[in-house]
């Protein structure tokens, strides 16, 4: 399971919450807690709740109001009211009107346990068939995330959920698994889609520039500042932004954006001010943050800020039924930007796509795919492991690493063996590479191939 059942209890009166969440937490539930449906609604909106267990009688926002709002956050969650023997007529309008179930306020612990998990059981019928839809109808209209297999079906549902929440997101997961790509889904899935998704890269920024490039800078702030500006996280406001790498962070810059989440303010360098953001937060790493924490890279309470929602994403040796699915999603993209018309993966292709290590990831597939598109004759109808073994070849070999090599370096090495297959006879080569003869001549000059 990606999450633990979560319950948000609201009533007034301490005592009774606090009588509840010892009950609901020793049965093993995520508990919140709320005084009122104002922060109620606050709770919903920043984090993923499966039940909301709410008295019917409160000060500022009764309880049908708050079902009302929450159910228009989330259209599954599962609300229960606790009500007295008089106020029952309005608890079977409120069931009515989208509530769960009620309970009388002489509830035994055994039954309202049973009532919240038949309510936590309610909502994942309703998930699993939403899953099961999707995967008979659709397995591609994720923003290019192809996949049907169980692990990835249930990111799917879990982003449905939280999309539209406040929560901030922390992706994890090997390099090349495309955390950019699911970050982009929870950006595209939320209201705020209309609006920008901005990403930075942790790693790639020297610890010199990061709070710069983060928070921005005041004219004159320091030498060099001869203007005002404007950082990522203003660049994203009323939007997304995507810190990926955010182990790379420095912990002194650590220390600013732990104030961002907590506060949703910020000061740029140089500012006698603070200024209010409205940001959705989603951060990615490949780093274990709870080991990075023990060994002190990583501030525990920025760890704890940043895990409201961890979505964590499985390497594609973890779920092979979608390589198929992957491969010829890739093999059709680039069909037409180089040219070529390949509908078919033969067996023994197959058999190696399917059964390879993959330790690049999604990355790597794409890259194989696009190599194998790229050398294969403009008459090939079937990709083969002829079209593969250059790629083997590659990565077998002890001269050329896998990551030291480009797509462009493996295309001059193709157009070279041509050309010297055919004696230099550009037409006979552009032929054999099914490409133009300009668009050759082109080639030879950007790889300067000595002719």
């Amino acid at each position: 399971m990606l999450y633990k059942n979560s319950l948000l209890l609201v009533d007034d009166e301490k005592s009774i919450r606090d009588t509840l969440k010892i009950l609901f937490e020793d049965a093993g539930y995520d508990v919140y807690l709320a005084e009122n449906g104002v922060a109620a609604i606050s709770i919903v909106e920043s984090h993923l709740i499966d039940v909301v267990v709410t008295d019917l009688r409160m000060p500022q926002m009764d309880g049908i109001e708050l079902m009302h709002q929450a159910m228009a956050i989330d259209k599954n969650i599962q609300v229960i009211f606790i009500t007295a023997y008089a106020d029952i007529k309005s608890a079977v309008h409120a069931m009515k009107a989208g509530a769960f179930d009620y309970v009388q306020k002489s509830f035994t612990s055994d039954e309202i346990l049973i009532v919240v998990e038949k309510a936590i059981e309610k909502r994942r019928l309703i998930e699993e068939n939403t899953r099961l839809k999707r995967q008979i109808n659709d397995t591609s209209n994720h923003s290019g995330i192809i996949g049907k297999s169980p692990k990835i079906q249930m990111i799917f549902t879990l982003i449905d959920r939280i999309a539209n929440t406040k929560a901030t997101v922390l992706l994890t997961g090997e390099s090349g698994v495309g955390k950019e790509v699911f970050a982009r889904l929870i950006h595209n899935k939320s209201d705020r889609k209309d609006e920008s998704f901005v990403v930075i890269n942790c790693g790639a920024i020297p610890d010199t520039l990061i709070e710069s490039e983060l928070f921005g800078f005041e004219k004159g702030s320091f030498t060099g500042a001869d203007k005002q500006k404007i950082g990522k996280f203003e660049q994203a406001e009323r939007g997304t932004i995507l810190l990926d790498e955010v182990g790379e962070l420095p912990l002194n810059v650590q220390v600013k954006f732990l104030r961002v989440l907590q506060e949703r303010q910020l000061d740029r360098i140089g500012a006698t001010e603070s200024k209010k953001i409205n940001v959705r937060i989603i951060a990615a790493t490949n780093k274990d943050l709870m080991k990075e924490t023990a060994l002190g890279n990583f501030r525990e309470d920025l760890f704890y800020r940043l895990n409201v929602i961890h979505i964590h994403i499985p390497p594609l040796r973890e779920r092979r039924e979608d390589i198929p699915l992957m491969a010829d999603h890739f093999m059709m993209e680039y069909n037409i930007e180089y040219g070529k018309n390949i509908t078919m993966i033969d067996m023994d292709a197959l058999d190696f796509l399917i059964s390879h290590a993959w330790r690049g990831n999604v990355r790597e597939l794409k890259n194989v795919i696009e190599r194998a598109i790229a050398i294969a004759d403009i008459s090939d109808e079937t990709l083969t492991m002829d079209h593969l073994n250059a790629y083997l070849n590659m990565e077998n070999s002890n001269d050329i690493s896998q990551d030291a090599i480009t797509l462009k370096d493996y295309e001059k090495i193709v157009i070279l063996n041509t050309l010297k297959k055919v004696n230099h006879n550009k037409s006979k080569a552009a032929d054999l590479l099914g490409i133009k003869r300009q668009t050759l001549y082109k080639k030879i000059k950007e790889y300067s191939i000595d002719e």
